[in-house]
């Protein structure tokens, strides 16, 4: 059983720098229903569509830390922290994976913003 010191020291931590984020946040998949009548032919049409843009995935197997060593493939219960290097706002979109995570900046930013990633891997 570990401590609680040994618990804060046996995670593993990576620093991604300059990383750019280029995703715009989507406002999601919604569902519609649409009635068309031609002449005498009456059509119903059920689909769905996502609503805005689309968020940048991010796998961590293709980031590299400041040392230049490549993050593995999956992580247990993995963090992701960004830090905007200029005044834009970036952010985490839903929960990270065991494998990566969906990244966006916001939409009122004309240009893809550079961040540092800290990424800190939180064990099951």
């Amino acid at each position: 059983m570990l401590t609680g010191i040994e618990r804060v020291t046996a995670r593993r931590v990576w620093f991604v720098p300059d990383f750019v984020v280029w995703g715009l946040p989507s406002l999601g998949e919604h569902d519609y229903l649409a009635i068309e009548k031609v002449g005498a032919v009456q059509s119903v049409f059920y689909g769905s569509a996502t609503v805005g843009q689309v968020e940048q995935e991010v796998s961590f197997e293709q980031l590299v830390d400041h040392r230049g060593n490549h993050l593995p493939s999956s992580l247990g219960a993995a963090l992701v922290v960004p830090r905007s290097r200029g005044s834009e706002a970036v952010f985490v979109v839903g929960r990270e994976s065991s494998s990566g995570f969906k990244i966006a900046r916001d939409p009122a930013s004309d240009n893809p913003v550079t961040v540092d990633l800290l990424i800190v891997e939180l064990g099951e």
